[in-house]
């Protein structure tokens, strides 16, 4: 039994996942410029402002016939600043600052400590870095001192933000990476879990026919050609097994089938091994048409069959009788074959309903949780149609809907 992969689908996922990494680092990169590209434009626009705002002190106090108040113009106009402003005499000494920090900010420089003095010293080589100071001049001749300046303290927020938020997103994303594979581990070992029991289950059944029909063989001839035609069908059964698990992974194909006769020879599989299964169930079956042609691999469509009719007959109560519905509805308008498989059993809960199709979820004690999984595999990729849960009922059953588009002719 071999299993074979798609290659060019794998390919197609790891181009995708390439093109989703580069467009993710092209609009990081795009947005870093365009956060830093507004940030100039505000750095400029305040630089140009708080030129304008310390020249025009600058023309008062070289105004003497002004009645502008200058006490008034550098209480407002400087001291209101929020951007942080160191004003030196020609030496370079601060003699006034604001916004430098709140421990010297409202201290006289006559209570400084060492401590402050760094801060404040710290402070003045890191603005003279950002912008060249502003010469005070009196008469436009003699320079008075020098103010420097920084920027308002939303432009610095502003410079790291694009910083912030990408570690944010790498962190998200890492955080959303390291999750999804870990959930995907979890499925990938569920589903290899389940295919192996899976695998046991279908093998088991014929085996263990072949296994008694040989051991009855030993003991007497009486029933060879009974055993031999029986044991043939076993083996067949096997060689249909082996081509069912040879195909997941691959594109199988596709032939004209008809549908009536496929579902009637699969029901007629199960009534042979309800007696044997201690069930009281009757399956009943209805067409909208006596000839209904689809193109489908009569394998794999018999693995859904038989994974919904055995789920079916395992919801079946002990303390009523089993009944379960096939029916098989043609819609010419939409071109569409609808397949409903009804049940009167336990019905599903309703936290369960979104898990049902999840490889590894069963609430049977004995489920391996692969069953809806592959046979909805089977009707959406491989056949190109729909497996859902049409409805349920707490004790009243449900009923699983297949849609699949009608061949033409």
């Amino acid at each position: 039994m071999a299993l074979r992969f798609d290659i060019s689908s794998d390919r197609a996922k790891v181009n995708f996942k390439a093109f989703l990494f580069l467009l993710g680092i092209l609009l990081i990169i795009s947005g870093i410029w365009y956060s830093q590209n507004l940030v100039s434009i505000l750095e400029k626009q305040a630089t140009e402002y708080v030129k304008f705002r310390i020249k025009f002190l600058e023309v008062s106090l070289n105004n003497p016939t002004s009645n502008t108040d200058i006490n008034f113009l550098f209480n407002e106009v400087i001291q209101h600043a929020d951007y942080p402003l160191i004003y030196t005499d020609t030496q370079n000494n601060p003699r006034s600052w604001r916004n430098i920090s709140p421990e010297i900010d409202n201290k006289p420089i006559e209570k400084f400590t060492k401590k402050d003095s760094t801060i404040l010293f710290k402070a003045l080589e890191r603005i003279k870095k950002e912008n060249p100071p502003i010469p005070i001049k009196y008469q436009n001749k003699v320079v008075l001192g020098y103010y420097y300046y920084g920027y308002p303290k939303v432009i610095y927020r502003l410079r790291i933000f694009p910083y912030l938020a990408v570690t944010a997103a790498v962190l998200f994303g890492l955080l959303g990476y390291l999750g999804f594979s870990y959930i995907k581990k979890n499925e990938q070992q569920s589903i290899w879990v389940g295919m192996a029991k899976e695998t046991a289950h279908q093998l088991g059944t014929p085996l263990s026919s072949i296994a008694g029909w040989v051991e009855l063989l030993a003991i007497s001839d009486a029933h060879k050609e009974t055993a031999i035609k029986e044991i043939q069908n076993d083996l067949a059964r096997l060689t249909k097994i082996a081509n069912r698990f040879s195909k997941i992974g691959s594109r199988p194909e596709l032939k004209p089938v008809n549908i009536r006769q496929l579902i009637e020879n699969v029901v007629s599989y199960y009534e042979r091994r309800l007696p044997n299964m201690q069930k009281k169930v009757r399956i009943q079956t209805s067409f909208s048409a006596e000839n209904i042609v689809l193109n489908v691999n009569e394998e794999l469509f018999e693995w859904v069959l038989e994974n919904l009719l055995k789920n079916a007959i395992d919801s079946v109560l002990p303390s009523r009788d089993g009944l379960i519905g096939i029916n098989v509805q043609v819609d010419n308008e939409k071109n569409l074959v609808i397949i409903d498989v009804a049940d009167n059993g336990r019905g599903i809960q309703s936290q369960n309903k979104r898990h049902i199709f999840r490889p590894g979820f069963s609430t049977k004690k004995r489920g391996w949780g692969l069953g809806l999984s592959l046979a909805r595999r089977i009707i959406e990729n491989y056949h190109g149609g729909k497996l859902f849960l049409k409805e349920t009922k707490i004790n009243q059953g449900s009923v699983f809907r297949i849609i699949l588009k009608k061949r033409e002719t």
